[in-house]
């Protein structure tokens, strides 16, 4: 969708830049003889393609993350979660791409990243898939829900006062789950974090004990 919006924008761009080439041409130029027409439509051509090919690589848009295949586990239950929630992921980003909003882009770009994130966290450790499963059930689903409903309101070129305030009630929205996803990537890592710290403590216990250091780690940093 992407692509064929650049390609369109680009023919219009060069189908002017043709226009004004001829235009200037012919000022400058008198169109007596059939070889001065040959001439100007070359230039008008060759014009005309420059500004094209430059107009297709003048996209500003920020462009969603490339998505990393995400290796299958072994653990049945795992990789389905993971697969139904790229296929989600798969379908915002769809939706996304029909969706003419900047701000709207850029969350969902960032809604991207962390879902990816998350996905890959549960690969690498499939015990974890059952901590996500409100977050495939329902964070994910009621996201698309309210991408496609934002979706059909721009197609439809629906207006009023009630449609402005329901997109940007989607905006905020958007806002809140990207926060929520945040917690939920830092959720799978709550018990790791803790482990971390456990074995910083029983290490700091050992040094102290055989005389390697007198105040332990913590204590070493907070002197430093």
């Amino acid at each position: 969708m992407q692509k064929k919006k650049k390609e369109s924008r680009a023919m219009v761009y060069a189908l002017l830049a043709m226009g004004v080439a001829v235009l200037l041409y012919s000022l400058i130029f008198p169109l007596i003889k059939w070889q001065h027409y040959l001439i100007c439509a070359g230039v008008a051509l060759l014009v005309g393609r420059i500004v094209y090919v430059m107009a297709q690589g003048l996209d500003t848009s920020k462009e969603a993350p490339v998505q990393q295949q995400i290796p299958k586990t072994g653990d049945a239950a795992a990789d389905s979660l993971v697969e139904k929630g790229q296929e989600m992921m798969a379908q915002i980003r769809e939706e996304n791409e029909k969706i003419p909003d900047a701000e709207l882009t850029e969350q969902m770009n960032r809604l991207d990243d962390v879902s990816s994130r998350i996905f890959h966290t549960v690969a690498e450790q499939p015990g974890k898939a059952p901590q996500i499963r409100r977050f495939m059930d329902y964070y994910l689903p009621t996201t698309l829900k309210m991408l496609q409903g934002y979706r059909k309101m721009e197609e439809r070129h629906v207006s009023g006062q009630e449609a402005q305030n329901t997109r940007t009630q989607i905006r905020r929205a958007m806002d809140v789950v990207l926060k929520a996803f945040d917690k939920q990537l830092n959720a799978l890592y709550h018990d790791d974090m803790l482990d971390l710290s456990t074995d910083i403590d029983v290490m700091e216990t050992m040094l102290r004990q055989d005389g390697l250091v007198e105040s332990g780690i913590k204590g070493e940093q907070a002197n430093e």
